[in-house]
């Protein structure tokens, strides 16, 4: 810990020489854990300057090699085991990691090392786990059936023991393929011998989600650098069972938004993640948004694809798939700032989210499904436009989410049929929360502001809004006549 604080305060300094501290500390449990809290700081400005960071990759590896583990020796978890090889191997890791991120180069014989070091450590993820029927999944070949007796539970397997992120097999995993995804930049293809350790870890993926996430977070590169072997293996990497891990269902809750990948998984898991099926609800909006504020029409024609997502029955899986959906688009909506015009890319995604909105009125949704189109309230849509689009989605749906910063946009426009109308509806239908209270405080802004005008020019609905704000309680909205 000790160590970590003093990397942290100056990685600059303790990166730039690393072989001089390397014999300062000399004791190898020492020499393990500054080299685990210096890659741990690696991404910090100013650390492993000129070759530095390669020079750490090679005592990384001297350490490894030094402390004599076995690399095909499969570890328990790692809960506990802070120890000097645990800290050697796990600096190691991140030292490749960042290495091969940063396409920082590396000596030849050193990265073969690194390699053999990698492969040695994930082929112990490579015993072949069966599927929920017993049979071997039908993207990997099942294990040798030699006579003899049935051995241990292999980690990664069903039946032995859970395999954490932090554990050697799985860094080993990941490291292998940001070593590809380097190569892929380079070359435009990932190397056999990798691909190969990902065909091996797919079993181990279905049983074990540790590993489906070391897969999962790269699937992305994977799917564009490999398109071969993704299709090969399509089932285990793209499927995303209703029960237990894979890494489609990683890359949903935690990696990078790929609207080509999106695309590709099988429509009918990913509306099941989307209706909330897999636990995957907002995490699979996310990433939905992302892609379909890059292409509206990704998944179809989006009041076609509106429907399929709410389902033919109307039930509330589908509302709140629907409704979940459009807030995620809605939040990665470009947002009001009257600092700075849009840039161009910005436009086209405000853009795309008002085709997408557009098409979900248009789609004769099940009533309660836009709700979550009230997460538009601080979108950079004209303001006609936007209280068009918001009072109409009210109609449809009145209890909006993030009711009270709709009602406060709206009560900035007291000259406005549809801002009166709306602040209406949202005080006739307040859900009875605390937010109630700051809705009515919007609509009776609006109703004071739009009585104040001059006859010509208030609109006929604020007469309805001062209904609904004296059925809410507010008697003294009763003073306008």
């Amino acid at each position: 810990m000790v160590l970590h604080h003093l990397v942290a305060g100056g990685p600059a300094a303790w990166t730039s020489d690393v072989p001089a501290i390397l014999n300062a500390l000399k004791v190898p449990e020492l020499v393990a854990f500054y080299l685990a809290a210096a890659a741990g700081h690696a991404d910090r400005p100013g650390a492993f300057p000129g070759g530095a960071l390669s020079g750490a990759v090679t005592a990384a590896l001297g350490l490894v090699r030094a402390l004599d583990r076995p690399a095909a020796a499969v570890q328990p978890a790692a809960g506990g085991r802070a120890d000097g090889r645990l800290f050697a191997d796990q600096a190691l890791f991140d030292l490749l990691t960042t290495a091969w991120r940063t396409d920082t180069p590396l000596d030849t014989g050193q990265e073969q090392e690194a390699l053999a070091h990698l492969h040695a450590l994930a082929a112990t993820l490579a015993r072949a786990a069966p599927d929920s029927t017993g049979q071997a999944g039908d993207d990997v070949a099942p294990a040798d059936d030699t006579a003899g007796p049935d051995p241990a539970p292999a980690a990664g397997s069903p039946g032995g023991p859970t395999l954490l992120g932090s554990d050697p097999q799985v860094r080993a995993l990941g490291c292998l393929l940001e070593n590809a995804v380097h190569q892929a930049r380079a070359r435009g293809q990932m190397p056999a011998e990798v691909l190969q350790a990902v065909a091996s870890a797919l079993p181990a993926a279905a049983a074990q989600d540790a590993v489906a996430t070391a897969i999962g977070v790269r699937l992305p590169a994977l799917h564009r650098y490999a398109p071969d072997f993704t299709a090969g293996h399509r089932t285990a990497l793209y499927r995303i069972p209703s029960q237990g891990p894979s890494p489609a269902a990683s890359w949903l809750r935690w990696g990078p938004p790929s609207p080509p990948l999106l695309a590709a998984l099988d429509r009918a898991d990913l509306i099941g993640a989307l209706r909330s099926a897999y636990g995957l609800a907002r995490d699979a909006a996310g990433h939905t948004a992302a892609a379909l504020l890059t292409d509206p029409a990704l998944l179809g024609e989006p009041a076609a694809w509106w429907t399929q997502l709410a389902g033919t029955d109307g039930d509330e899986d589908g509302r709140a798939a629907v409704s979940c959906l459009l807030e995620a688009i809605a939040l990665s909506t470009p947002r009001t700032d009257a600092a700075r015009p849009l840039p161009p890319a910005e436009q086209a995604q405000l853009q795309a989210a008002l085709h997408l909105w557009r098409a979900a009125l248009a789609a004769g949704l099940p009533a309660g499904a836009l709700a979550g189109a009230g997460a538009f309230a601080d979108a950079a849509f004209d303001e006609p436009v936007w209280l068009e689009l918001t009072r109409s989605s009210a109609e449809h749906s009145p209890a909006l989410n993030h009711a009270e910063l709709v009602a406060e946009r709206a009560a900035a426009h007291p000259g406005s049929q549809d801002a009166l109308l709306l602040a209406e509806l949202l005080v006739t239908h307040a859900p009875g929360t605390w937010t109630d209270t700051a809705v009515r405080g919007h609509a009776r802004t609006l109703l004071d502001a739009a009585t104040a005008l001059p006859a010509a020019e208030c609109p006929a609905a604020w007469q309805q809004l001062r209904r609904a704000l004296i059925n809410a309680g507010d008697v003294a909205a009763a003073r306008h006549q």
